[in-house]
């Protein structure tokens, strides 16, 4: 394993800031994460372990050691008739690993279609999309221990998955390194097409077809369908410098809602468990004024108020500023306080 000195990271995530790293390694082995880890050099400098760089915001230069999985393997560990137990290595690409599933006929992730970054970040951040979370088909997370060097296997009901977060977001940040994922998948129909306008491009496509034998082409039409909708919406990094949406949906009370939903009664909102309500951050962002409007060099993308882009030579410092005024603006007005969804340095 190679590890290089004064890195820039330009190309290693997904808003193409100019920045560096002191420290830049990939490891393919848990061996070699445990050599790096152990090397003296870095025993007092801070350590990043970096999938994709698709939620990341830096606002200045990373000044100690970047850790990249590089653990790309894919193994059916469990098959019946009704399932699949896979174990997939956190440095696979998201979106390949969907499209292997979908070729295969192994149904759970065709709604998160599309989305960017690495396998190793879907129990991290809890990706979802489409009405389907990664803690929908996740069966348990294997970690590197940084404390003891170890490796374990934590069963999915240990791991926090919520909105957008888990323990591996906060009491476990600077613990565990996620190494492999264990997903369990269907192999028999069982599609959530009731979120957004997904049922709609769907029914443009010719709709799904009726009986088993039509599991895989359905499969494929979802993931198509999921495709088009997130490429009308949100832009290619590679062209506009972004990492996906910027900012959370809030959710309230029911009974704090309800009194939201008198002053604004237009608020799209979806209803919880628990007597929780979640909101459309977007569509804040939006009534403020924000959709498609920039601020220096950062802005906020005209087909989707919850993404911020970089438009071009951008500094961190400039997005992370623009992200303090929409906040500031949405809680003047709704009293509602925005979280980044984006993990900012």
């Amino acid at each position: 394993m190679i590890v290089q000195e004064q890195v820039c990271l330009k190309d290693k995530h997904s808003f193409h800031l100019n920045v560096s790293a002191r420290y830049w390694a990939e490891y393919q082995t848990t061996d070699e994460l445990r050599e790096v880890l152990q090397d003296k050099r870095f025993a007092k400098l801070p350590v990043l372990p970096l999938g994709g760089g698709c939620n990341l915001l830096f606002t200045q230069d990373f000044p100690g050691l970047i850790i990249k999985s590089a653990i790309s393997s894919l193994e059916v560990v469990h098959e019946n008739e009704e399932e699949v137990l896979l174990r997939a290595g956190s440095g696979l690409d998201w979106d390949q690993f969907v499209e292997t599933c979908v070729s295969q006929a192994w149904g759970g992730i065709e709604n998160l279609s599309g989305i960017p970054g690495l396998t190793g970040a879907s129990p991290i951040q809890n990706i979802g999309a489409y009405g389907v979370e990664a803690k929908d088909v996740i069966q348990a997370v294997e970690v590197f221990d940084r404390q003891t060097l170890d490796s374990l296997v934590l069963p999915v009901e240990e791991c926090g998955l919520a909105y957008r977060n888990s323990r591996f977001k906060q009491e476990w940040k600077d613990r565990y390194i996620v190494c492999y994922i264990s997903y369990r998948l269907n192999k028999k129909p069982a599609y959530r097409l009731d979120y957004g306008n997904l049922k709609e491009a769907l029914i443009s496509k010719g709709g799904l077809q009726q009986g088993p034998e039509a599991h895989h082409g359905n499969l494929s039409l979802i993931r198509r369908a999921v495709l088009d909708i997130r490429s009308s919406k949100l832009p290619d990094p590679d062209v506009l410098g972004n990492a996906g949406s910027f900012f959370k949906n809030p959710e309230l009370e029911t009974a704090a809602f309800a009194l939201l939903a008198e002053r604004f009664p237009e608020l799209p909102h979806w209803e919880l468990p628990n007597n929780k309500v979640k909101l459309s951050a977007a569509w804040m962002i939006e009534y403020c004024g924000w959709k498609g409007k920039s601020s220096g060099r950062a802005g906020v993308y005209p087909k989707q108020a919850l993404v911020l882009v970089n438009l071009g030579a951008a500094r961190g410092e400039e997005i992370y500023g623009l992200y303090k005024q929409i906040a500031a603006d949405v809680f003047s007005t709704f009293g509602i306080r925005l979280q980044a969804e984006v993990v900012i340095l």
